[in-house]
């Protein structure tokens, strides 16, 4: 994981690290003192959100634990090439956002959307896959997650059982996201073959054995405004659809039933204000790909009114309880 091609990876296949040498060196962006997150202590995460999509359909939207992030990592409207650089040097924290994940009861089974993080999170060396990526995780994120808080837990005190998940979908593998995976033994698990290569800021070393992973595979299948998509029920209801660009192989969960149409986002905006406002995250690591994947969320949400439920987005539960 020292290799120059995981370094690379990191950094933008080499050019946002060039760059950043050309503001200071890499080496004093990335060990320079910076503040702490401004914001009070969190307090503990809210219980989970809970709402009927449909007669067949329940969501459970669980937040397992807080993240802050430097400003310019949730949004940098400068040049793409210089967005690595402007967080890495950056003072400036966002507040505590939450970490989501969601459960969805299915007629056919349970499937769970991206795992949230671990409390092993708290460990500053358990992101240290390689030492690039430990050194921006301890450098440019700050966590607050307890036992109590992972998606395990969580979901047995809803009465669903972890070892009951049919199916597990990662959008993708940074941390915040995969904390949990090791909690469904018994899922195959759904990662596209690109987020599965590696991409920046992926914790590839923290991939649980023993996974029964399945192929992802998009056909061209009109669902919504997207046209590549690929049925996760045979029902027709729940649909991966990819949206890259924050990382390499990206991918998000549509649920369509009844007239009633929801998107779990992932990271592929931050909030649903900025994919209203087109805005793109600063941390992207494809600039091109991420600006695309905004519009056709836009468009979706234009066209069909689809309740938008990005990762980080405090907005959530507000809009779940319109569903």
């Amino acid at each position: 994981m020292g290799s120059p091609m995981s370094r690379r990876r990191l950094f933008g296949l080499g050019s946002l690290g060039a760059m950043a040498a050309a503001m200071g060196g890499c080496t004093f962006l990335m060990t320079r003192s910076v503040k702490a997150v401004d914001a009070a202590p969190p307090p503990p995460p809210p219980p989970p959100v809970s709402v009927r999509v449909s007669r067949g359909i329940r969501l459970h939207m669980i937040q397992t634990g807080w993240v802050a992030v430097k400003r310019e990592h949730r949004a940098f409207n400068g040049p793409p090439a210089l967005r690595l650089p402007a967080i890495m040097a950056s003072r400036n924290w966002t507040e505590w956002m939450p970490i989501t994940a969601f459960v969805i009861e299915h007629p056919e089974g349970l499937i769970v959307v991206d795992t949230g993080e671990t409390a092993r999170i708290a460990d500053p060396g358990y992101t240290a896959c390689d030492s690039m990526t430990g050194t921006f995780y301890n450098r440019n994120l700050q966590f607050v997650v307890t036992p109590e808080d992972e998606i395990a837990p969580q979901m047995i005190r809803l009465g669903l059982s972890p070892g009951q998940v049919r199916q597990v979908v990662m959008t993708h593998l940074h941390s915040d996201h995969m904390g949990g995976m090791s909690s469904f033994p018994n899922a195959r698990v759904f990662v596209s073959d690109a987020a599965r290569q590696g991409h920046a800021g992926a914790l590839m070393c923290r991939l649980p054995s023993g996974v029964a992973y399945a192929p992802v595979t998009y056909a061209e299948r009109n669902v919504g405004v997207f046209a590549n998509t690929m049925a996760l029920t045979a029902d027709g209801t729940v649909y991966l659809v990819p949206t890259p660009g924050h990382a390499r192989g990206h991918q998000s969960v549509l649920i369509v039933d009844e007239g009633k149409s929801l998107c779990l986002v992932g990271d592929a905006a931050f909030s649903l204000d900025q994919i209203q406002s087109g805005e793109i995250g600063g941390i992207v690591e494809n600039h091109a790909d991420a600006v695309r994947s905004v519009g056709i969320l836009k468009r979706q949400f234009d066209a069909f009114g689809t309740i938008m439920l990005p990762t980080h987005d405090p907005g959530n539960a507000s809009r779940l309880g319109g569903a």
